[in-house]
């Protein structure tokens, strides 16, 4: 069962914008969808969860989904030792380069996993435990057939606000901005999120863009150096 899977935009996209769906159909996905089936099929799966103890650690956790091979995680790790980062790749390809680059920096606080992130989401993270969750460059899903895939309309959006502390960051970017814009009206309207960053994307204080030149992963790069804008989506959950 394939949903909201994450990756990278196709790049030959770059010139070809999306466009909005209107608000009212998003409001009509939103009342009909088929989230309980959703989660029923993943709840019979009984998936295994995580290693127990990686969400025991006393320390704030930081969950990047869709991650690559790592390089802005560990990288992250590196910046905030305080901080615990989990990484998580479901790509055959990217996912054993993410598990390798854990095991050769040997860094406590970072764990770097190859596997499939909604199981996860749905079953295996406690409530109220992240202090920020990051989507970076999910694939956008464009047809209009492949909607309920997207994060923001799939039976996932729930439990990345249950496993959100109070005040935790959900931080999202692409560069289509169709798809920034239909979470910010998701999040808003039916999750109550407070919006921190909105829009084309530019350094702030939450997305650490400032330690990073030229993007956080090959693909912000790759936009950014090509003069293809992109966007971002930084919203908290209230306390």
């Amino acid at each position: 069962m394939k949903l909201a899977a994450v990756g990278v935009t196709n790049l030959k996209m770059m010139q070809t914008p999306l466009q909005n769906q209107s608000n009212a159909r998003i409001d009509w996905d939103l009342k009909n969808n088929s989230h309980a089936r959703i989660q029923a099929y993943w709840d019979e799966k009984n998936y295994p969860p995580l290693a127990k103890d990686v969400f025991e650690t006393s320390q704030e956790i930081y969950l990047e989904v869709g991650a690559g091979s790592g390089t802005f995680f560990s990288q992250m790790a590196q910046f905030y030792p305080d901080k615990f980062h989990v990484a998580i790749e479901r790509d055959r390809m990217r996912g054993k380069a993410l598990v390798k680059k854990n095991k050769s920096l040997g860094l406590k606080n970072f764990l770097g996993v190859r596997g499939n992130a909604i199981p996860m989401l749905l079953t295996g993270i406690p409530s109220n435990r992240l202090e920020r969750l990051y989507i970076l460059y999910p694939c956008p899903w464009e047809k209009s057939s492949q909607r309920h895939n997207r994060w923001h309309l799939s039976a996932a959006m729930s439990h990345l606000v249950r496993i959100l502390k109070p005040g935790g960051q959900l931080i999202w970017a692409s560069d289509q901005k169709f798809y920034i814009d239909e979470a910010a009206y998701v999040c808003e309207k039916s999750y109550g999120l407070k919006v921190l960053a909105f829009g084309e994307i530019t350094p702030n204080a939450y997305n650490d863009l400032d330690k990073f030149e030229g993007g956080r992963t090959k693909f912000e790069r790759t936009f950014l150096k090509s003069g293809q804008p992109c966007y971002e989506l930084i919203v908290s959950k209230p306390h």
